[in-house]
């Protein structure tokens, strides 16, 4: 009866259907004050965020705190490279040279062949070359190098003892074949057969009862290695081949360590070039520093604006961006590289374990500088997600919501791409739960690489399939 006596003119409250309008929480406010609809860029439903002076200051409280981390982990870095450029300097100094090779305490320079070799026969020159040597670790463990370094004449001279290399690619990346057989005690199973291309490193390492006893009677085992030259008929290549054994002395230390793989690291140490090829690490620790500049400009030039007051616009989100593109996405590149390259089981710290083996031991990768210096990283890297909003419509549908939320964990996933994708190519040698860790950033690493393959490839399908309509 009270409803009867009411005006007809009163409306009634009415619950929306939920399959018909969503509205987020964040924009009630907004939709009480106006009617009509924001625009938003490129159909994504989202629109620029005006920051007030509060949120820029919670900014520039997050980079300076991580300008004072990122400065150590430079510091970090460059004591690093530093120690590790004055052992090779000294090691691998001139009198620490046989042939060109360097020859530190935990190997010795077992033998050397310097032969040219032609893949069709031609005469003067065949297509494999077979010599001995002897090794004498306990086990056996030894490391044979190949190296195509240039290219020969028939009517040339034999070439100079040392690590000359050729510009010419196609002589770099020649292909080859070796074969390995133990000759004392004779091997009962088949020989080690490899093929490879360019220059390589191969680690052998004996475990049978026979080289054993051979080691203790006559404290050495022989071998025989076969190198065959395949492809490039035309051409006459220059091989350089050598035989590095383990010193039995180093053997258990360099074994022992818990971090490090010793037949890795000295593999990875020749591969290298005896050292002189770090140049990533280097390019790290320059551009580590560059960054720490860059931040600080960026800091000064945020700070100077918001002390003179007034309106910033969208000034500040063109900086926050620009931060984005020129040092937090490359700096998280850096620091992967950093810790891959010094930390891993055949990572340049490892490498010093041959030389020194007070290095062996273990050492923590994510110590609290690191780690802060990561955190700040990562979350200067998300912040541009707090540029953009939501833009305010009357009716949000749900492929609305599932777009901008969609939106949202891509542009997270793309803005920590560097450190997913890093943390699944890292090993138990520095992950203390690798496994765990693996599985925790296989999701963000995928997703990331999915968004960015997915940016890159639809704004070219849209402007070929324009192409084709104007065609």
């Amino acid at each position: 009866d009270e409803e009867e006596t009411e005006p007809l003119t009163r409306p009634r409250a009415t619950a929306p259907p939920a399959n018909r309008m969503k509205e987020p929480s964040s924009q009630k406010a907004a939709a009480a004050a106006t009617d009509t609809e924001e625009s938003d860029y490129w159909d994504t439903g989202f629109t620029l965020r005006e920051l007030g002076p509060q949120a820029i200051r919670l900014w520039l409280g997050l980079q300076i705190m991580a300008l004072f981390f990122q400065l150590m982990l430079w510091s970090e870095v460059s004591s690093h490279l530093y120690e590790y450029e004055e052992v090779i300097s000294m090691e691998c100094a001139a009198a620490q040279l046989r042939h060109g090779v360097c020859t530190g305490p935990m190997w010795n320079l077992s033998s050397w062949q310097d032969v040219v070799l032609s893949a069709s026969g031609s005469p003067g020159h065949s297509a494999s070359y077979g010599f001995q040597f002897s090794t004498f670790s306990s086990p056996p463990t030894f490391l044979l190098v190949v190296d195509p370094v240039s290219a020969a004449k028939d009517a040339e001279p034999p070439p100079a003892h040392e690590l000359a290399r050729d510009d010419d690619q196609e002589v770099l990346n020649a292909r080859w074949g070796m074969e390995v057989v133990r000759v004392t005690p004779p091997q009962v199973g088949p020989s080690m057969r490899t093929f490879h291309v360019g220059q390589h490193a191969m680690t052998f390492e004996d475990l049978s009862v026979e080289a054993r006893d051979t080691v203790a009677a006559r404290s050495k085992v022989e071998w025989r290695a076969t190198l065959t030259a395949h492809g490039m008929p035309k051409k006459n290549v220059r091989y350089v081949a050598f035989v590095e054994d383990a010193a039995s002395s180093y053997l258990n230390e360099g074994r022992s360590s818990p971090q490090c793989a010793f037949g890795q690291s000295w593999k990875a140490f020749n591969e290298q070039h005896q050292g002189h090829s770090h140049r990533a690490l280097s390019w790290c620790r320059l551009l580590l520093g560059i960054f720490v500049l860059v931040g600080a400009a960026m800091v000064n030039m945020v700070y100077t604006k918001l002390q003179k007051g007034g309106p910033t616009g969208y000034r500040f989100h063109l900086v926050v961006l620009a931060k984005f593109v020129c040092q937090d996405f490359p700096q998280q590149l850096c620091i992967v590289l950093y810790l891959l390259g010094w930390f891993e089981a055949a990572g340049l710290r490892c490498q010093l374990c041959l030389f020194h083996p007070q290095h062996c031991g273990a050492e923590n990768a994510f110590n609290f500088a690191n780690s802060m210096a990561m955190v700040c990283t990562l979350l200067s890297s998300v912040a541009n997600q707090l540029l953009i909003r939501p833009s305010f419509k009357r009716i949000y549908t749900e492929d609305d919501l599932c777009l901008m939320g969609t939106l949202r964990v891509g542009g997270i996933c793309v803005s920590i791409l560097p450190f997913t994708t890093g943390v699944c190519f890292a090993t138990k040698s520095l992950l203390p739960a690798a496994s765990f860790l693996h599985i925790l950033a296989a999701i963000p690493c995928g997703v990331g690489w999915l968004f960015l393959f997915g940016g890159l490839l639809v704004p070219c399908m849209l402007f070929c399939d324009e192409s084709c309509d104007d065609l």
